[in-house]
């Protein structure tokens, strides 16, 4: 492989959170060429406006399909992918039509950087064969790609950003270690994470960014980096022979339904007095036969891990949109992935038997992200991220408990040069730089992280959270059985 070749790519999507990651990224990487730019046809000013900085990128306006790439339009992307000699695709759409494009990509033997979930499916939170299509979808594309690999190397990276995280590294490092001394595999993790959005009644019927409306919702959006994170932890130990073989799944959903019953509109016009007629046009019964189905907006879920029929280790995951936000006004803002009220929460605890207790806090208290502030690692700033550390003596390198980590203490890359970013946001960079150094030929395959082959783990998540759900509400017993990854890979 040529090194430090130049190469050409298209972006696909160009939403909030493309115009605020990718494009930047993309820009400051001199050996990548955005040659195109693809988007629907009602984004057309803000996509215009966003792709300015790049004078020579070609930009295509679409209308939405489902399911299948028009044909006029897949053979019109084909030719353009031979006369440019593309190399690399980023997929950063609707989700429910990633599976479309990354067939499309593979056929094409492009290299692939695509969003979160992998898939997803309409009515997923209400149609079971739908829930349960999420896996069918995964072993699709896994299976054109291992094919592909005949034909060509290539890489699928799916943009799994915590996995690029200097933090979340430094836990993998710290659980691996007490595994390769004590034999001890992870026995509990507990995840929560809340997007501290509050969004209104009439913006959950009409919003598409994000949206509820289409039968799925948070294990659709930042649920699925949560199920991945959780994943990352438990295999971390490499306790190859104590690993789970299979799981059970049990969930329970709070759908927009619920939303209404916790918040009437009466409720809204009494915080915001009569202003809210202007926004809102329905009832709080009119909102309720339109949202019947909707997505969810908070779930829970236990996950038991077992082998040889045994439970072994339960994850506990509790994933919130609704939860403490910002926002005092009744108008959303222009920017809905940032801003907006949006203030996140995130922690993890995570049990290694009686050796370790490793526990991950990042709170944030404002929406005020963009204001250069510094780095902001105190409680409520916008990059707080603490570790905290408990060890058993026998092993303990400290008489200190716990040791107490911030993100300062973990690198000094460029002088975090993200001084004054959101560290998430910093991640997502390295993510598109490491996806360029494979198509620049900096790096090879083995080194790249979060490739398609390591992600059954939180597609199987992922699809049981739906299924179990479903089940719930239809009064049969919602257990959903699931095998643990690959089966092969633990029958050694």
């Amino acid at each position: 492989m040529a090194i430090n070749k130049k190469s050409n790519v298209i972006l696909i999507g160009c939403g909030p959170h493309a115009r605020r990651v990718y494009l930047p990224a993309l820009h400051r990487i001199s050996k990548i060429k955005l040659e195109l730019i693809i988007d629907l046809e009602s984004q057309a000013s803000e996509v215009h406006k966003a792709a300015k900085k790049f004078e020579q990128t070609e930009l295509w306006l679409i209308q939405p399909f489902t399911d299948v790439i028009p044909a006029e339009f897949a053979k019109r992307l084909s030719n353009f992918v031979r006369e440019k000699g593309i190399s690399g695709v980023i997929i950063a759409t609707e989700p429910l039509v990633h599976k479309a494009y990354a067939e499309w990509a593979l056929q094409n033997g492009l290299n692939i950087l695509m969003d979160k979930p992998i898939t997803t499916r309409v009515n997923a939170i209400s149609d079971l064969s739908n829930a349960e299509g999420i896996l069918d979808d995964y072993f699709i594309l896994l299976e054109k790609y291992k094919k592909l690999q005949f034909e060509k190397e290539t890489v699928f990276m799916i943009n799994s950003h915590r996995r690029f995280h200097k933090g979340f590294q430094f836990v993998i490092d710290k659980i691996r270690e007490v595994g390769e001394k004590t034999n001890c595999p992870i026995t509990f993790v507990q995840a929560y994470h809340s997007d501290g959005q509050w969004r209104f009644p009439n913006e959950i019927v009409t919003q598409q960014y994000h949206p509820y409306s289409s039968g799925y919702g948070k294990a659709s959006h930042s649920g699925y980096h949560i199920f991945d994170t959780i994943y990352q932890f438990y295999k971390a130990a490499g306790v190859h022979e104590k690993i789970a073989d299979t799981m059970e799944i049990v969930s329970s959903f709070i759908q927009p339904n619920g939303f209404f019953t916790q918040l009437k509109k009466e409720d809204y016009k009494a915080i915001f007095g009569e202003q809210y007629d202007l926004v809102n046009k329905w009832s709080d019964e009119q909102l309720r036969l339109i949202c019947g189905d909707f997505g969810e907006i908070d779930l829970s879920a236990i996950i038991t891990l077992k082998k040889n029929e045994e439970a072994i280790a339960n994850f506990n995951v509790n994933l919130i949109h609704n939860g403490f936000a910002g926002r005092t006004w009744i108008n959303p803002g222009k920017d809905l992935y940032k801003g907006n009220g949006r203030i996140k929460h995130e922690s993890y605890n995570i049990q290694q038997g009686p050796f370790q207790n490793i526990q991950i806090h990042a709170y944030q208290a404002s929406d005020q992200h963009d204001a250069n502030m510094g780095r902001e690692e105190y409680l409520g700033g916008k990059n707080h991220f603490e570790i905290y550390v408990f060890r058993n003596p026998i092993f303990a390198d400290s008489s200190t408990q716990p040791k107490i980590y911030k993100l300062s203490d973990l690198t000094d890359e460029e002088n975090l040069e993200s001084e004054s970013m959101i560290t998430m946001e910093w991640v997502k960079f390295k993510v598109v730089e490491e996806f360029a150094d494979y198509l620049t030929g900096r790096k090879s395959k083995e080194l790249i992280n979060s490739q398609i082959e390591d992600h059954l783990v939180p597609v199987q998540i992922m699809s049981g959270i739906y299924s179990s759900n479903i089940l719930r509400k239809s009064n049969a017993s919602n257990i959903v059985k699931s095998a643990f990854g690959f089966v092969e890979d633990y029958s050694k």
